[in-house]
């Protein structure tokens, strides 16, 4: 008579640690320890992946991690929730009557990009991509790692005797 296995409980925790080393899913993305979300993020993962997907098709930049596409966000959140809502569900609304599923799940990024260029003029649209080009490009955390900026040298008297033009930005 072979024995049978011990009978083991699987909690949730040890759920994520072995399948994923403590992923979470939130909204159908994967989040990893590079990619933590804010606390705003997780108690409303529907908003969080639809500003997600749209900052990161306005701005594409794979190897910066979610956080700095979604910290930006809180302020316009909390000014223009509605109006943040709203555009996303428009833009939900355009994606089904083109692709038949929404803006998030649209494989192909020429397809989203062609259901942004019919709303780039809208103040939904407009206020997301002021909002992130300061959020992300006027972040020291991301100048030097990403791109490549090693930020201001007025305290070092300049650029002129330190190297002004050995900047090398290979994502321009």
């Amino acid at each position: 008579m072979i024995p049978s296995p011990k009978a083991t409980t699987l909690s949730r925790r040890r759920f994520l640690t072995l399948s994923g080393q403590g992923a979470l899913l939130a909204g159908g993305l994967a989040l990893g320890a590079g990619s933590l979300w804010p606390s705003w993020a997780l108690a409303d993962p529907d908003l969080a992946a639809g500003l997600l997907r749209l900052g990161r098709d306005i701005y594409p930049h794979e190897a910066i991690a979610d956080r700095f596409y979604l910290e930006p966000l809180r302020p316009l959140l909390d000014s223009d929730r509605t109006l943040i809502a709203d555009g996303l569900a428009d833009l939900d609304r355009r994606a089904e009557a083109a692709h038949g599923m929404r803006y998030g799940e649209i494989p192909r990024e020429a397809d989203r990009v062609a259901l942004l260029r019919e709303i780039e003029d809208g103040d939904f649209f407009q206020r997301v991509r002021n909002t992130l080009v300061v959020g992300l490009y006027d972040n020291p955390e991301l100048w030097e790692p990403h791109f490549g900026y090693e930020g201001a040298s007025w305290q070092q008297g300049g650029y002129l005797h330190r190297g002004f033009n050995d900047l090398v930005i290979d994502w321009l």
